[in-house]
């Protein structure tokens, strides 16, 4: 199912005060991800080094500065996400929010059936972070708290070390797919 509500107008009450009336948020889960689609966010692939080999997933949910002492990002992973309980359990966990170049690379990262890691340049952390080469920033993490909440789980991350590289256009996803902004 898919999200198609008309945009809500704004009128004028006759109090002065301008009303709308907005349609009721969808119920299906595919028609409140179409909805959410409607804001651009950043593609971020989180990764880690795991008992079970390298290990990688993609976030459209990443978001900065929650906290900046100490600094802190968040995202949220689906409960039923067989990968990111493989991750949470690394001591460090690498995130790369992807830049233009990566734009290919987004599907790979999100396979359930492939390699994930199948013709990415990566660097590793001495801790085990895993990083994607031509990503705009990378950080270093380690997991701050980890909370059910709905179908997905709010999951903090303390960041421990950083890197940006600010040519790099940043990647962006948006009305269901993958675009790119003009790097600053």
């Amino acid at each position: 199912m898919t999200w198609n509500h008309p945009w809500a107008e704004i009128v004028p009450g006759p109090d002065g005060i301008a009303r709308t009336v907005l349609p009721a948020a969808p119920t299906d889960a595919d028609a409140v991800r179409d909805m959410f689609a409607q804001h651009p966010t950043g593609i971020a692939a989180i990764c880690a080094l795991t008992p079970e080999g390298p290990q990688a997933m993609v976030a459209t949910s990443f978001a900065l500065g929650i906290s900046f002492a100490p600094p802190l990002v968040l995202f949220s992973a689906q409960q039923s996400s067989r990968t990111w309980p493989l991750i949470a359990g690394a001591s460090r966990i690498g995130v790369s929010v992807l830049g233009e170049e990566n734009a290919a690379a987004v599907r790979t990262l999100a396979s359930r059936s492939a390699d994930r890691f199948a013709g990415l340049v990566t660097a590793q952390t001495d801790g085990g972070a895993i990083l994607i080469d031509g990503a705009r920033m990378w950080l270093e993490c380690r997991v701050h708290s980890d909370e059910p909440l709905g179908d997905h789980r709010l999951v903090v991350l303390e960041v421990l070390g950083g890197s940006s590289h600010r040519g790099t256009a940043p990647l962006i996803y948006h009305d269901g797919g993958v675009g790119s902004l003009a790097a600053s």
